[in-house]
């Protein structure tokens, strides 16, 4: 598991509705905006989709910590919401 640590930016919830073109139904998904620093130490925006916001109402602009994965596509590094709870 690794933690993901920056701003939070945003937490919202996006898409949801119906592609007017195609008429596929686009589910909603609730996301989180984290501001990083790379190697370089300029600044990245990390777009993560997450189960429920509750966690995070009232902490945009604060250092936050998330659990996440890590997966690439190519070159770049992209991470996941980690869920760490476990059922009892």
């Amino acid at each position: 598991m690794l933690i993901l640590q920056g701003l939070l930016r945003a937490a919202t919830t996006i898409g949801g509705g119906t592609n007017k073109k195609t008429g596929e139904i686009i589910p909603e998904r609730k996301v989180l905006q984290v501001e990083t620093l790379d190697s370089r130490g300029l600044v990245e925006v990390k777009t993560i989709t997450v189960p429920d916001l509750k966690p995070f109402e009232g902490k945009t602009g604060q250092k936050i910590q998330l659990s996440v994965r890590a997966w690439a596509t190519g070159v770049p590094v992209n991470f996941m919401y980690e869920n760490t709870v476990q059922a009892a």
